[in-house]
């Protein structure tokens, strides 16, 4: 029991539609649109300090919820639903630190989640439901920082926290292990080249903008390049057309390929980086890491999986849903995990602290984020150990008009220079280290 401890007086919930001005396409289908939840909370910690918090999550349906019976609109209206659901169950619970509550609102709502389930006539992923969390999780932290007047990065140790991550095999250690000690002022930014974007100025159409134009105009060197998984010598090819512009322009590009679970298996995906091998390997020496090859509900054969994370580091990220896989993961044949500010704070230190005590591979990846959305994944980029410092800011691609506030706020965070934005000014109390973490 810890003075800072907090009890949520009332929790509010409201949506941001965000249209894309261009699909971004993976191996999932396009994404034309999405909804950001967004939660307000006001809580009391035990010394009677109040604060205010504020959690976003990105509710990214073809990427949480594929292969439905249901209509994009009835998943998101799923989706919805859940965030409501978390955020009243959070205003009837006793104080507690927010990585308790979490683990709370995760475990014991099960009832509830039948109902919501029911209302969908089919079982709802753990992605999805990841994603509803995230908002209220997200918001939770910022209010307890707040009403402490600290900054939260700072507070996961035992003076601030019910329990320390025994649970995770880990006695004595505690979510602060996963945070570095002198935040990163700079994160150069990842952009995304997704499965339908042009490469070149004489490929791109009216209002679309080419991948040599971003590099050329922002700097930016390090790619992740989105493949569909339907043919592994078309995808090597494109990893490798993409390099090669890449090299054309002068720069000397850092890979990640990503294709959202588009193979079969891990011999499939495996016989895509030896196509990249064997036709290019200068671009194939320059991948650092392979996102969830394969499909989030295949059972993996150890031995294909290892195989293939001893060519690349493999990373899950869609099968990422449960803390309790993080001990495993060698063992399952995965190198580690992506961390997503949108599945929420407290998954995200969690791993962060694992990953380094178990020496796993752990980077930060995000979804279009736009507005506080992509604040809280720039702060945890910032601020966590990590694999591979880079910050994933796809929304300035397709989704630029609804980071608008974000601009007049912080402009040194929104604007690309030299391939990296900065962390200036983001130091103080709350998830955001920012006077406000609304944008919009």
């Amino acid at each position: 029991m810890a003075g800072t401890d907090i009890r949520v007086l009332d929790a509010t919930v409201a949506y941001r539609d965000v249209k894309l001005e261009s699909p971004l396409t993976i191996s999932g289908g396009s994404i034309t649109h999405f909804t950001v939840a967004e939660v307000d909370v006001e809580v009391v910690n035990r010394s009677g300090a109040r604060g205010t918090g504020h959690g976003e999550s990105v509710l990214s349906v073809p990427w949480a919820w594929p292969g439905s019976a249901l209509s994009v609109g009835e998943r998101d209206a799923v989706l919805r639903g859940f965030v409501r659901h978390y955020a009243q169950h959070a205003a009837r619970l006793d104080p507690a630190d927010p990585i308790a509550i979490w683990g709370h609102l995760a475990t014991s709502t099960e009832d509830s989640r039948a109902a919501l389930q029911a209302v969908a006539h089919e079982r709802v992923p753990e992605l999805g439901i990841a994603l509803a969390l995230g908002a209220v999780d997200n918001a939770l932290h910022d209010a307890w920082g707040n009403a402490a007047g600290q900054n939260v990065f700072e507070m996961y140790t035992a003076d601030h926290l019910a329990d320390d991550l025994r649970a995770h095999g880990l006695p004595g250690c505690y979510p602060g292990d996963g945070v570095e000690p002198s935040p990163r002022q700079s994160l150069p930014v990842q952009h995304v080249v997704g499965i339908s974007d042009p490469l070149t100025s004489a490929a791109a159409g009216d209002g679309s903008t080419a991948l040599a134009d971003w590099m050329v105009q922002e700097g930016v060197d390090r790619l992740k390049v989105k493949v569909a998984g339907a043919d592994p010598a078309v995808d090597a090819q494109r990893i490798s057309d993409i390099y090669r512009i890449a090299r054309s322009h002068g720069f000397s590009p850092q890979l990640a390929v990503d294709p959202n679970e588009g193979y079969p298996d891990a011999i499939v995906a495996g016989t895509m980086l030896d196509e990249l091998s064997a036709s290019d390997p200068e671009a194939a020496a320059t991948v650092q890491y392979l996102e969830q090859p394969i499909s989030r509900s295949v059972v993996v054969d150890p031995d294909q999986m290892r195989y293939l994370s001893e060519q690349v580091p493999t990373i899950m990220d869609e099968g990422f849903t449960s803390l309790a896989r993080l001990p495993q993961l060698r063992a399952e044949g995965w190198s580690g995990v992506v961390i997503k500010a949108s599945k929420g704070q407290t998954p995200a230190v969690i791993a962060a602290a694992v990953a380094r005590h178990l020496g796993l591979f752990v980077t930060v990846q995000d979804l279009t984020a736009t507005g506080g959305a992509y604040l809280h994944s720039a702060r945890i980029a910032s601020v966590l150990r990590v694999s591979v410092p880079q910050l994933e800011y796809n929304s300035r691609q397709y989704a630029p008009a609804d980071n608008d506030g974000l601009r007049r706020m912080l402009p040194k965070l929104a604007h690309v220079k030299d391939g990296q934005v900065r962390m200036d000014g983001l130091d103080g109390a709350g998830l955001y280290g920012a006077t406000s973490s609304r944008t919009s």
